[in-house]
């Protein structure tokens, strides 16, 4: 069914808009998804958030952000890739009832828009073209991609298709993306003009970063201030880097939205200020179980540290 009634559309939030943004998120991106909502609302934009439950249900000023909620059905292996599909094929049912929304914005639970003014810019940018993602090069990258409507419920369809009659596990977003594009010559991808690249001297240097994992400039974080809250957290924690600012954490209740290794460790230091903690965080998070080093908080000095100057 597609809405058409007039007085409707004008006394709902979905029929001042021609764009509707849906927030694919699940319980492990609750430490981001407060700030990542927020910002998402400020577009002036119909935001959906589609939330995959495994075991945490938002909080009641979290739900209160987005102007709907969709949840999924309980589903079984590859969380990530399922959750994902899932959740875009039950809010695509919002934006396909709705004649006057012309584009559509899926952005993950965890990455964020800084500078969520620069919405139309964006929009503008993408032009003709159907697909705008925050980066591409033989992967088209779904973390935060801009579609126009005829292909964005072209491509909720292939995904249908797929799930019914294949090993959903086999599947990624970015394949299923990749196969459709392929396939629908029809719709046409344009190629992200700035790309978020690794660092010359990384191990990747030179190839283009999915994740935004240095906070890299790319065509979406000059536009709308994007940057993949999840991905540099992981790459802070690895490579010892300047931490996060706190304004994009939901701390509450002693950091319950944290694992048992960041409450410990990063939330201390968010909570105090203290550098040592920040110390701790970064030797028992190290990626190899081999290299993690498990020191008492003395051993990072015998007073707390205001700032990064005494880093072993």
């Amino acid at each position: 069914m597609v809405v058409t009634n007039e007085n409707y559309l004008k006394n709902n939030p979905i029929g001042e808009t021609d764009t509707v943004i849906i927030v694919p998120a699940y319980d492990g991106q609750l430490m981001f998804l407060k700030y990542v909502l927020k910002q998402y609302k400020k577009t002036g934009k119909y935001v959906i958030c589609s939330y995959d439950r495994h075991t945490e249900i938002p909080p009641i000023d979290i739900l209160d952000i987005p102007d709907a909620w969709v949840w999924k059905h309980k589903t079984y292996g590859a969380e990530k890739r399922l959750g994902w599909l899932w959740d875009v094929v039950y809010a695509a049912g919002i934006a396909e009832s709705f004649q006057n929304i012309d584009h559509i914005v899926t952005g993950n639970g965890d990455c964020a828009w800084d500078k969520p003014d620069g919405i139309q810019q964006l929009i503008d940018q993408k032009g003709e073209f159907d697909i705008l993602s925050a980066s591409s090069d033989s992967t088209i990258h779904t973390c935060n991609v801009i579609w126009s409507r005829p292909c964005f419920l072209s491509f909720v369809e292939h995904i249908k298709h797929k799930l019914m009659k294949n090993k959903p596990e086999g599947y990624s977003p970015e394949v299923l993306l990749r196969d459709f594009i392929t396939e629908e010559s029809m719709f046409r991808h344009m190629p992200t003009p700035k790309n978020p690249m690794y660092p010359e001297k990384h191990f990747y240097g030179g190839r283009v970063d999915h994740y935004s994992s240095y906070y890299q400039d790319s065509t979406f974080k000059e536009v709308v201030g994007y940057r993949n809250l999840g991905g540099e957290f992981k790459t802070i924690c690895q490579e010892h880097l300047k931490p996060l600012s706190r304004e994009y954490f939901d701390l509450r209740e002693n950091g319950k939205f944290l694992t048992k290794h960041e409450q410990d460790t990063i939330y201390k230091y968010y909570t105090t200020g203290d550098y040592r903690w920040l110390y701790m965080y970064y030797d028992q998070g190290e990626d190899s179980f081999f290299n993690r080093r498990y020191f008492p908080l003395e051993y990072y000095g015998d007073e707390p540290l205001e700032d990064d100057s005494k880093r072993k």
